[in-house]
């Protein structure tokens, strides 16, 4: 293969200009003959004649001329020069083709002819006059190609750091031999072969502090900006200084045909991005990381308008995807948009701001395409059904106890017990109080992922623990009676209250800690906790519970059972069921008191940008059918590997009242915890995962599941006693940040 090297050749590289030869000109002559006594082979094509013909045709349209008249009206038109000088012959170094062609003014003659009367005669002279700036040359070459042979503008300066990449050939239009050239070598050069008058000038280097000027006013200030780079700092940094110069910004996404447009000529003080880029300047997008900039470029793209493709694509970008994929007919599509939009600005034709779509999915699709979504399984229960099952209560159950000394009493006990967390925070009980009975309904017999209720069960058991917290510590004692009913397993409880002597002193810790709020530190520090702490929270498992306690403060046992949890996580946001869960109960708007908000669940900025590309469920919907979301399990190992132990709570018994027993017990732990300064989260994803295995998950996750288990298993050997399908909830402890609530 060596003998292949002596025909490399780099010379040509950074080439993107012709030359040109009018023979007329005896220098030009003596230079051109002096080129084609090189030695080196040239391509030359000389269509000179047809090219007078058709000058000679668009000069005269009223004309029917046929191809006998032709020859005379050529000759004509040379007026006595010899046809091989007439014109320009111009070199093109980079690939040693010298083409015969019409000089400038007869150049631009023909080729725009068949613009008329989509731009005038007048118009197209206007436009011959315009510059435009166009940064980023991967959507911005077709967008600069379509520019060119439109010919709205008679200059271009494109800028872009970037050199050819195999993969770039998606949506680059250019040939292999183009692969390591510079992105603006390549756009000039194909410009110069399709218009060879119109100038461009390139900035190789990209644009930075040291050539901005240069790029927006050498040689006269631009008429327009296109922006379609990849850089948030150069996105802020060039509507900065076009808003200072007064000239239009036309930016496209190459998604759903989407196009922004700011009028900064007709609106010097109009906000960047439309207000969408905040606070960012100059002078402080330089200080931000890359993952304080997610948040930012998710803001201006519009998160929740993208594509739901793009949404997809977006969360595997350095998972099973270096960057956000483009498709040559969407940038191809761009190409047209933006040279429509920049042709009417600089024509005085179209004068708004704004962001604007050209959805070929919309606008071209299936008329009864509608996609069925299963059914919400969340089931309210109304005032009237609940007065219904108390009246079927009390007609069995006549005999009414004392009420409640004080009535602002039983809202206290009912106010504590909704403290209680739950799986997702989903609200799975009502209440309702008469005749000294206060009832406990379950309002959510299924949530979309918790077929079997165990996350609901222990968030009744988590409320029951509340109710007998808050009753001790305003001197009163409960009675509860499970199912009380027979058949109506709507009402859980019936639990009726009495004087105490004196509050239950060995839980007073516990109830003081109801109303505390842990916010759960982020550091990545390890740090132990004392084996004392551990010993005592065997305490809080009651004799007679079928409940059993176990932990781990290793670092290597916490990174399986975080790969445990993330493994978990991703499974269920890939299912319709568990996705519309994890979201149903995350708020994303302005309003960050809510303790439900996305601001408040101790992610990372990074996390909450790439929690909120993910939810669309039809997105997600992509990535389970691909096998892809590896970002999910990521994320949440991650963070669950931040823990400083791992509990595991056993339910020895499937049974119901067990899984009462199970919330009480890990409420306990909670309110435990938090009086200690750290907090306890109960880790459910394992173990509603493995229950959806025989109930709705798809039985091509099997395996999945099953190594799922056996990380659990490999930690907490809990299979060789109770069986592999023991129901065990896992906690993860952590140092928090303390906050009154």
């Amino acid at each position: 293969m060596d003998i292949l090297r002596k025909y490399l050749n780099s010379e040509n590289q950074e080439i993107y200009k012709p030359e040109y030869f009018r023979l007329q000109n005896l220098e030009d002559k003596k230079k051109f003959e002096d080129l084609l006594n090189t030695g080196v082979t040239f391509f030359v094509h000389d269509e000179i004649d047809g090219q007078i013909r058709e000058l000679v045709k668009c000069m005269n349209p009223h004309l029917r001329i046929k191809d006998e008249d032709y020859p005379a009206l050529v000759t004509k038109h040379l007026n006595g020069c010899s046809i091989d000088n007439y014109g320009v012959w111009i070199y093109y170094p980079w690939s040693h083709k010298i083409i015969h062609s019409l000089d400038e003014d007869e150049f631009i003659e023909v080729r725009t002819n068949r613009n008329k009367y989509k731009l005038t005669t007048e118009e197209q002279k206007y436009l011959a006059g315009k510059k435009i700036g166009i940064i980023g040359l991967s959507v911005g070459q077709s967008i600069a190609l379509t520019i060119a042979m439109e010919r709205i503008c008679g200059e271009l300066r494109l800028a872009d750091f970037d050199t050819a990449e195999l993969s770039n050939l998606n949506r680059i239009r250019t040939g292999l031999y183009n692969l390591g050239v510079k992105k603006t070598i390549i756009a000039a050069r194909e410009i110069a072969e399709i218009d060879p008058f119109i100038k461009v000038e390139i900035f190789s280097d990209g644009l930075h502090k040291d050539n901005i000027e240069t790029f927006f006013t050498g040689n006269g200030k631009l008429d327009l900006l296109v922006e379609v780079c990849d850089g948030l700092d150069i996105k802020i940094q060039s509507r900065f200084k076009a808003r200072e110069l007064g000239i239009p910004v036309v930016m496209d996404t190459n998604d759903r045909g989407m196009m922004d447009i700011e009028r900064f000529d007709l609106e010097p003080d109009r906000p960047i991005l439309h207000g969408l880029a905040g606070d960012l300047n100059p002078d402080n997008i330089k200080d931000l990381s890359n993952e304080q900039k997610i948040p930012y470029i998710f803001k201006m793209v519009g998160i929740d308008t993208l594509s739901t493709r793009l949404k997809a694509s977006m969360i595997e970008v350095s998972q099973s995807i270096n960057t956000w994929p483009q498709l040559a007919s969407s940038v191809v599509l761009g190409g047209a948009l933006t040279t429509d939009v920049s042709r009417r600005i600089l024509l005085d034709q179209f004068h708004d701001s704004g962001r604007y779509y050209i959805d070929i999915d919309e606008l071209i699709a299936d008329k009864e395409g509608m996609v069925v979504t299963a059914e919400s399984k969340i089931h309210t229960i109304e005032d009237a059904e609940m007065e219904h099952i108390a009246w079927q209560y009390f007609n069995i159950h006549p005999t009414v106890p004392a009420h409640i000394p004080v009535d602002t009493d039983i809202n206290k006990i009912i106010d504590a017990a909704a403290q209680a967390p739950s799986y997702n925070d989903i609200k799975y009980w009502s209440s309702y109080y008469t005749k000294g009975t206060l009832l406990i309904f379950t309002i959510n017999n299924n949530s979309s992922w918790d077929d079997s209720m165990l996350g609901g069960y222990t968030a009744i058991g988590g409320a029951f623990e509340n109710i007998h917290l808050q009753a001790s510590s305003l001197l009163l004692k409960e009675q509860v009676h499970l199912f009380p009913l027979a058949g109506e397993k709507k009402l859980v409880a019936a639990i009726t209250f009495g004087a105490a002597k004196n509050n239950d002193s060995q839980y007073k810790i516990l109830s003081e800690n109801i109303y505390v709020n842990a916010v759960e530190n982020q550091s990545k520090k390890h740090t132990a906790i004392p084996l004392d702490f551990f010993n005592n929270l065997q305490y809080f498992v009651k004799p007679g519970d079928n409940i059993e306690l176990h932990y781990t403060n290793k670092i290597e046992d916490i990174n399986v059972l975080a790969g445990v949890i993330g493994a978990s996580h991703r499974l269920q946001l890939l299912d319709e069921n568990g996705h519309g869960d994890f979201y149903d109960n995350i708020h994303w708007g302005e309003n960050s008191d809510d303790k439900r908000h996305v601001s408040k669940l101790g992610f990372s900025d990074g996390e909450i940008a790439g929690y909120s590309v993910a939810k669309d469920w039809k997105a997600v919907n992509y990535l389970s059918k691909w096998d892809k979301g590896n970002v999910f399990r990521l994320m949440a190992t991650h963070k669950a590997a931040q823990a400083a132990a791992m509990l595991s709570v056993v339910v020895k018994s499937n049974d119901t009242q067990a899984y009462l027993q199970a919330g009480q017990v890990m409420e306990r732990i909670i309110l435990y915890c938090r009086s200690l300064g750290i907090t306890a989260q109960v880790q459910y994803a394992p173990t509603l995962v493995w229950n959806k295995l025989n109930s709705g998950l798809k039985k091509d996750k099997e395996k999945e599941v099953n190594d799922i288990r056996d990380g659990l298993f490999k930690i907490f050997p809990l299979d060789k006693a109770y069986g592999r399908d023991t129901q065990v909830f896992l906690m993860k402890l952590a140092l928090p940040a303390m906050v009154n609530t």
